[in-house]
């Protein structure tokens, strides 16, 4: 491993200023960046001021012609900002007089100014100023030729679910308001902590003409939210994976797919994605490509009922049938059974479905388009009574239906199928509620005509400021958005945001810059690959928290804004790669990242698979508990030649010691001096899904593991130099020694020269053969990693890097897949069956350049370079992996280990 160290760091340094000169400002402080530079736009609290049960981070969507610059959150609501005059109103993108421009970012906060009317210049600093409170400062400058006049909109829209118990104060200037953060059905497993009510402020500093609150943004139907009821036991959940294609999930959104289900082949009940979840809050068609539904919601359910399950896709216009029975029915079953799409053979649904509600609430009049030969069924769901539609009218040979003398406060959703000649039934159109809409864009348009704010189901609230502006003049205006558990904790975040409405944001923007200082600057010309290596910064420092429940040291998690379930947990070994990038940012918290697993190590040197303040994630498997791949000591000694700490060095030699020992001692069942994985093995390994030999040769404890065995060559020769470094030389001798042997032992067991290329082994016999003759031999990364870790010759280097450089197999447009590309089972949008993982890439990186390939290198880091710039270009995001041949990154985005770019592009500078 080619060692970064403080000499190297005051050398780049000198090349950059001697290249290009000392710029004035910083660089984060210096921008001039429009949608199309590839700037990361995510923005959480600083690590002083955060918390990890209610923390609430925003990105910022500057980039989207059809949407506004809007600050954006995964269930919170987006903040917007509008304008009007006289001509104009004006909120999307491409509606702007001048789009925005960013002039600072920084992890919490950015800097930006726009024209959204002529003559009107807008400077805004938004700075997320901790995990409970946003301040957006906006500075309006009538820079035209005379007088403007207009009126400004601030409003806040939930598009996740919707504001409830919304109330105003005029005197405070306050809209309150709650909204719902449902958590996912991995932190239900897990226990960790959650608020899934919290109560919100929007204030503004200025009396505000109005306060409101809508239905909608446009005309939109009022939609309920999916109800969720997180204390009843789930009772008989059907669930699986769409499938387009063996290797292919659906995940289509807007639209996404539908469902409709039916219970004995009886039409006079359906559910839909729509129906309740019980016991969890996991969407009924999931982004990711998964369906579930609730079978329970039938009432009566039995074993024996038989059910039929349809999802149609609408971009594809596909249909898949999932039919089973009802077996071994008790609380909490469930039932995996994955949906395959296919040619749809069922009528098209009724079209352009529409609703007229009577003033008084009494009536609702439904309407749709006739077609030829069709006649209708319709369904009405009571929402105060289940989550069942059922029939009320069938065999309508009208496009239209009237459902007269309503409940008063009643709401009723309806849905409308198609029946063709043959009896087959369409697919339900999407509901229409018995609510009167009232949508905000109507009001703007023409004020005063909707009469009533909506107290609950509210998708936007409002407030509405007249402007005058002389020409020259400058008017400042502060709007404060707050987050609480509860109401007294409201009162108390209130407070604070009053104490905060006059702060100088100046202070923030220094103690960024001062953060930032020691950060080497890279010494390359191009400005996108310097875009990307500081907004790789910006991401890695923004996932750190501060101690808190059983973390006595700082910790990051793998996102904060989205959160998610187990990106949202603790720290992971692998994920803790980063830290080789990371420690020339903040050595002290780097070093205090990897204490984490430290602290919490068991007596025989066990290490959780992942540690977070709330979680001790052990995975008990077959006896065993699961642990995570052994990164440790490595990552201890690079994170110690940045940060030249003996004491660190100290303790994380006794714990990397430890773990070590525990792995050699409880992963080689069998005692041939070469280890499995333990525990359940597929989390164990890293590559958690779609891996070619998991997935179609075997459990991964039935093979010899090659990855595992080189990362234990790594770890001792690792723990080695730090034994050296402290000074015991006898131990570094032994350490030395057992690398040596585990190295022979897999040039040994696990190299096929027929092939030139490293695969796993069966345990038993120690050939390639598991099932069928020479199965094992799957050309995975996993084969690198020999170069990483030092094992291979030089010979075997030279046909490793002939296996990576081949484009058909490796060598793709964008950097290393997982997996061959000639291999079948290859998917670029896969898993680990072929897309890039950038920390995988920098292994193999690591590998070039120890054995002197530095050019190669060079590109590889470069080819990952160009798709990481490109979507941050498209999304302004950094990505859990990539697609090796396309511009795409998926699936989960603010994703801490895409910031090891830093690292690859500081050790290929030179080169």
């Amino acid at each position: 491993m080619k060692i970064l160290s403080v000499a190297l760091l005051l050398l780049i340094m000198i090349h950059f200023n001697s290249c290009f000169g000392q710029k004035e400002r910083p660089f984060l402080s210096n921008l001039s960046a429009t949608k199309d530079t590839p700037l990361y736009t995510t923005y959480a609290a600083a690590m002083e001021r955060s918390e990890f049960i209610l923390d609430q981070g925003f990105h910022f969507k500057f980039y989207d012609p059809e949407k506004g610059l809007d600050f954006t959150t995964d269930k919170a609501g987006d903040w917007c900002l509008a304008f009007k005059n006289d001509t104009n109103f004006v909120y999307r993108l491409k509606d702007m007089f001048k789009p925005p421009v960013i002039t600072l970012s920084y992890p919490d906060m950015v800097q930006y100014e726009y024209y959204p009317l002529k003559g009107v210049k807008v400077n805004v600093a938004f700075l997320v100023y901790s995990s409970r409170l946003a301040i957006q400062d906006i500075t309006l400058t009538n820079a035209g030729a005379s007088a403007a006049e207009f009126t400004l909109y601030p409003f806040l829209r939930n598009d996740y679910r919707v504001f409830n118990e919304v109330g105003f104060n005029q005197e405070k200037k306050t809209i309150t308001f709650t909204h719902e953060e449902l958590p996912d059905s991995w932190t239900l497993a897990h226990n960790i902590p959650y608020v899934d009510k919290v109560y919100d402020f929007f204030l503004i500093s200025d009396a505000p003409d109005q306060m409101k609150s809508f239905y909608g943004f446009k005309g939109e139907n009022v939609d309920i939210p999916l109800q969720v009821d997180l204390q009843k036991k789930q009772k008989y959940l059907v669930w699986g994976k769409m499938m387009h294609a063996p290797d292919k999930r659906c995940t289509h959104q807007n639209p996404g797919p539908k469902m409709m289900v039916i219970l004995n082949n009886d039409r006079s009940k359906l559910l839909t994605e729509r129906a309740a979840r019980w016991g969890n809050s996991d969407p009924n068609i999931s982004p990711y490509g998964y369906f579930g539904i609730e079978l329970g919601n039938f009432a009566g359910l039995k074993n024996g009922d038989e059910y039929t399950i349809r999802i149609f896709c609408p971009q594809s216009g596909e249909i898949a049938l999932v039919k089973g029975k009802v077996e071994q029915l008790q609380d909490q079953s469930s039932k995996r059974q994955d949906g395959f799409f296919k040619k749809n053979d069922l009528p098209p649904m009724p079209s352009n479905f529409r609703k007229i509600v009577s003033e008084t609430g009494s009536e609702i009049h439904l309407y749709w388009d006739q077609a030829k030969g069709m006649r209708y069924n319709v369904y009405r769901r009571d929402y105060g009574q289940d989550a069942v539609y059922k029939l009320i009218a069938q065999n309508l040979n009208r496009a239209s239906y009237a459902d007269k003398n309503l409940k008063d406060g009643s709401i009723y959703g309806y849905v409308v199928t198609a029946i063709d000649r043959q009896n087959r039934m369409s697919m339900p159109t999407h509901e229409l509620t018995n609510i009167s809409g009232s949508d905000f864009l109507a009001d703007v348009k023409k004020e005063g005509q909707i009469k009533t704010n909506a107290r609950d189901f509210a998708r936007i609230v409002s407030f509405q400021k007249q402007i005058k502006l002389n020409k020259g003049e400058k008017k400042r205006i502060r709007i404060i958005r707050g987050f609480a558990r509860d109401e007294k904790d409201r009162k108390k975040i209130y407070h604070l945001a009053l104490s905060l409405m006059k702060e100088k944001l100046d202070q923030y923007r220094a103690a960024n810059e001062q953060l930032f200082a020691g950060v080497p600057p890279l010494p390359m010309e191009d400005n996108d690959l310097q875009l990307l290596y500081w907004s790789a910064f910006n991401m890695m420092r923004q996932v750190f928290l501060p101690p808190e429940g059983k973390c006595n040291y700082n910790y990051y998690v793998f996102s904060r804004e989205p959160t998610w379930g187990w990106g949202h947990g603790g720290q992971v070994f692998h994920e803790s790669l980063t830290m080789v990038a990371y420690a020339l940012l903040d050595p002290r918290s780097a070093m205090d990242s990897q204490r984490i697993y430290s602290e919490r190590q068991y007596d025989n040197g066990y290490i959780n698979y992942r540690t977070g303040p709330y979680l001790d994630e052990i995975i008990k498997y077959n006896g065993e508990l699961t642990t995570s791949a052994p990164w440790y000591a490595w990552q201890n000694w690079e994170v110690y030649k940045i940060t030249q700490d003996k004491q660190f060095l100290k303790e994380m030699y006794e714990s990397s010691k430890r773990f070590y020992n525990f792995y050699v001692s409880n992963r080689d069942k069998d005692q041939d001096g070469l280890c499995e994985w333990g525990g359940h093995a597929v989390l164990e390994c890293v590559r958690d899904g779609l891996v070619a030999v998991w997935d179609q040769v075997g459990w991964p404890s039935n093979f010899e593991a090659l990855d595992l065995n080189c990362m234990l060559v790594k770890e001792a020769n690792s723990l080695a130099a730090m034994a050296a470094e402290l000074g015991y030389q006898d131990e570094a001798q032994s350490w030395k020694e057992q690398a040596d042997k585990r190295a022979e032992l897999i040039n040994k067991t696990f190299w096929d020269d027929e092939t030139g290329f490293y695969y796993h082994v069966d345990k038993k016999d120690h050939d390639f053969t598991f099932k069928t003759k020479d199965d094992l031999k799957r050309q995975e990364i996993i084969g690198f990693l020999p170069m990483w870790a030092g094992i291979a010759s030089e010979e075997q280097a030279a046909k490793l890097v002939k296996a990576l450089t081949d484009t058909s197999k490796f060598w793709r447009k964008y950097g290393v897949p997982s997996l061959a590309a000639d291999d079948p089972y290859y998917n670029p949008k896969g898993y680990w069956n072929g897309p890039v993982w950038v920390e995988w890439n920098y292994l193999i990186m690591d590998g070039l350049i120890q054995y002197g390939y530095k050019k190669i290198a060079r590109e590889l880091v470069e080819r990952n370079a160009r798709n990481m710039i490109a979507c941050l270009k498209k999304d302004h995001n950094l990505w859990e992996f990539y697609s090796p041949d396309e511009q795409w990154g998926g699936y989960h985005k603010t994703y801490i280990w895409a910031g090891i770019i830093n690292r690859m592009l500081l050790d290929v500078a030179g080169f």
